[in-house]
């Protein structure tokens, strides 16, 4: 049989181990340097075998592709299946399918994004080669979004897995690029405040975005790109209206843009351009030795955008299909926390029913059996069946043994925290106002026994809301925590005098339907 060179490495080992240890054997006067030498030998193995296993543990990071991109897609559209609302539900299974639409289709969005009127419209009117869009000097001309295709751009799809690629046998590929032009930011007014929130959320799904500044960075445009860099948005950074400075003042503008972005923003993704340069005044003379003009006129200047253009197709040749890929997982990270927003809202209304139904009950239950003093260990199978109630909402298993522990210990923890000594003594202060609920014999401790179920209920929603999508783990300090946090939220005059109002009517209420009945 023939041994892996690993194996035959592994035996050599032993041989060696052991040949070493017969020698040592030998030397029976020298048994404490067998002991230190086996000690040495054995702690090595050990720790050898243990950085394997630790190696072997450590989660790897998962690989960003288009098969983990569909998975994703389609995780989504399971977790949607579950939001109730209809109206919300169409909005982001169509959301779904325009991210899985673009991705099919490699279909590559670069928007223009700055303050008003620093030459956004007259960029991409420049980089078309064509008017495409209004420009005006005054702020606020482009009021909507506008979208244009990029035609007759061919990049060669430089590091893409041929497996991936939709047409592996070509070296260079045509693709679909569009370049969407915003409204600027800065705008005054209600309605230019919220052209740039929209413009923000454009510029937010972009797979390559370029921010137009007419000159050193403001403040607010500093912020701005920052922020947008910092949400992994890959940014090339235009020093539009070169033509309006000396060339020296231009160089020195360029140079502290440069400086003022080193710590995000490479150098070479600071270009200088002139998307609509001033046209200059040209005057024809009769003759070179007279002063006398024959005619002047005003001619208009080509663009200047080469460098611009030549950034862009080099990052499109070098760098489309991870961008395509990461900016794809950057809108499903959104889309999903916007899912898992609409699930948790659509959970809190139904946890919320859940917790008052047994707020009822655990009121009236207290209400018809009074106690000295309120337990909450009394209450512990009304708990135990909102605590499974809740899981069953938020889709988590829970086993009626765990639940019954929870509850003990949700009743420990607020017991610990002298909860029912404050809540009794914040409630009895205002229960006496009401003459109606103070001359009903044991309302006190009735609402009082609500109000403890009720932070209890929502300090267990809070709980599962940060325990991650598998089983329900028993995590004492952490709900400790929140309970603490859930009982100082809801300590209010105006809650606690709301909330007994609120009680007390529905425990007579109650009484009266018993009665009736």
């Amino acid at each position: 049989m023939i041994l892996s060179r690993k194996n035959w490495l592994l035996g050599l080992g032993i041989v060696s181990v052991a040949a070493i240890a017969n020698n040592l054997f030998a030397l029976e006067h020298d048994w404490h340097l067998l002991s230190l030498t086996t000690l040495a030998i054995g702690g090595t193995m050990l720790f050898t075998n243990m950085r394997r296993s630790l190696a072997n543990t450590i989660e790897q990071p998962t690989e960003i592709n288009r098969q983990h991109l569909y998975k994703e897609l389609a995780k989504a559209e399971t977790a949607i299946a579950k939001i109730a609302d209809v109206h919300k539900r169409t909005i982001l299974q169509n959301q779904v399918h325009q991210i899985t639409d673009n991705l099919q289709k490699n279909y590559f969005r670069i928007v223009v994004f700055g303050t008003g009127s620093s030459g956004k419209t007259s960029v991409i009117n420049a980089l078309l080669g064509h008017k495409a869009g209004r420009t005006a000097a005054t702020i606020g001309t482009t009021t909507v979004r506008q979208e244009y295709d990029y035609q007759g751009l061919v990049v060669s799809p430089v590091g893409i897995n041929p497996v991936l690629s939709s047409n592996p046998s070509t070296t260079k590929q045509k693709r679909q690029i569009s370049l969407v032009d915003t409204s600027g930011i800065q705008e005054m007014g209600l309605s230019g405040q919220q052209r740039e929130q929209e413009s923000l959320q454009v510029a937010q799904n972009a797979d390559l975005m370029i921010f137009v500044t007419a000159g050193d960075l403001l403040n607010s445009e500093y912020q701005e790109l920052e922020h947008l860099v910092s949400l992994g948005k890959r940014v090339v950074l235009a020093f539009n209206k070169t033509d309006l400075y000396l060339p020296i003042d231009r160089e020195n503008v360029l140079n502290k843009l440069k400086e003022r972005t080193e710590s995000f923003l490479a150098a070479n993704n600071i270009v200088a351009i002139a998307a609509k340069p001033s046209p200059i005044k040209v005057r024809q003379y009769v003759n070179q030795s007279s002063d006398e003009t024959l005619q002047e006129w005003w001619e208009e200047i080509p663009p200047d955008v080469n460098t611009l253009k030549e950034r862009i197709e080099s990052i499109l040749s070098n760098e489309w299909e991870d961008l395509l890929l990461s900016n794809t997982q950057l809108q499903l990270e959104n889309l999903q926390q916007e899912i898992n927003g609409t699930i948790n809202q659509e959970r809190r209304q139904d946890a919320a029913v859940i917790i008052n139904r047994y707020q009822v009950i655990a009121a009236t239950t207290v209400f018809a059996n009074p106690i000295p003093a309120i337990d909450l260990l009394a209450g512990a199978a009304i708990n135990t069946q909102m605590l499974l109630d809740l899981a069953k909402v938020y889709d988590r298993p829970l086993k009626f043994r765990q639940a019954q522990q929870l509850a003990l210990n949700i009743a420990q923890q607020l017991l610990q925290l002298g909860c029912v000594e404050i809540a009794t003594s914040a409630i009895a202060s205002f229960f006496k106002i009401n003459a109606l609920t103070y001359a009903i014999g044991g309302s006190m401790q009735a609402v009082t026994a609500a109000y403890l179920t009720h932070i209890g209920g929502n300090s267990f929603v809070a709980y599962l809301e940060q325990q991650p999508q598998s089983a329900i783990s028993d995590d004492v300090n952490k709900l400790q925590q929140l309970c603490q946090s859930t009982f100082q939220s809801l300590q209010g005059d105006r809650f606690v005098m709301d909330f007994v109002s609120n009680t007390s009517s529905r425990i007579s209420k109650h009484i009266v339907n018993q009665i009736s009945s």
